[in-house]
């Protein structure tokens, strides 16, 4: 209660918020990486549909909401490559 109270300040607010995070949200593990073969080349749309899959199932196994899905029209990467977003 005491981070959501706006009459605190912020300092306060901030050091609640540290303290109730780990009871508020369950912790992150590492999970074994599971990699199916695939038969023919595949898709950028078929990768990325895939893996939504695949985040959708392991967030659900947590008792975690789906996530959010972000588009974008184009995405530049670490290399400065521009990359089609969809």
């Amino acid at each position: 209660m005491v981070y959501l109270d706006p009459e605190q300040p912020i300092e306060v607010r901030i050091d609640a918020a540290k303290a109730a995070i780990g009871y508020e949200l369950p912790k992150l593990n590492a999970i074994d990486a599971r990699i199916d073969t695939v038969s023919r080349p595949e898709g950028a749309a078929d990768l990325v549909f895939r893996e939504r899959q695949l985040l959708g199932r392991t967030f659900r196994g947590l008792g975690l909401p789906s996530p959010k899905v972000i588009e974008a029209d184009e995405v530049i990467v670490s290399d400065g490559a521009v990359v089609d977003g969809t």
